[in-house]
């Protein structure tokens, strides 16, 4: 009679897991002159999840009759992520150096500040769609993920 190979048994669903430092610490979404920290957007971050229920309950019923525009969501989105997802914002300063804050519209530094991170987003439409691709990435926040820093 031959003897099977012992296995080692894994768990199926270790795959699963998302990395509770990472997902605590954020990671960095890179594109040339901007870079953006963001927590997971997901289960996994409790605050998003309340928010963002909390902010979409006043059009639940816009919602179910398919009468809320994606540009008035993506406004309660950004509102959202601006106090739950956004951890550190910075812009290259006038010598290239990284540095806190958030363009305005003619390239000045604005403070970093939740009112400023909304103008971002408003201001940088395809920025924010990159910035919610990356949040709420499950496998950018997996256990044993590596690169903390994504670019476009």
């Amino acid at each position: 009679m031959e003897k099977q190979a012992m296995v080692a048994k894994r768990n199926p669903y270790a795959k699963f897991h998302l990395d509770s430092e990472l997902v605590k610490a954020g990671i960095w979404y890179e594109d040339e002159d901007v870079r953006v920290k963001v927590t997971y957007a997901g289960s996994e971050n409790s605050r998003y999840d309340k928010m963002l229920k909390l902010k979409l309950k006043p059009y639940e019923t816009r919602i179910k009759n398919d009468n809320f525009p994606d540009s008035e969501f993506h406004k309660v989105l950004g509102e959202v992520y601006a106090v739950t997802v956004v951890v550190a914002w910075e812009v290259r300063d006038e010598n290239g150096n990284w540095v806190s804050g958030i363009y305005n519209e003619e390239g000045d530094i604005m403070d970093f500040c939740e009112e400023n991170i909304i103008k971002g987003f408003a201001l940088g439409n395809r920025l924010f769609l990159d910035v919610i691709k990356v949040a709420s990435n499950f496998n950018l926040f997996r256990q044993g993920q590596k690169d903390e820093s994504i670019k476009k």
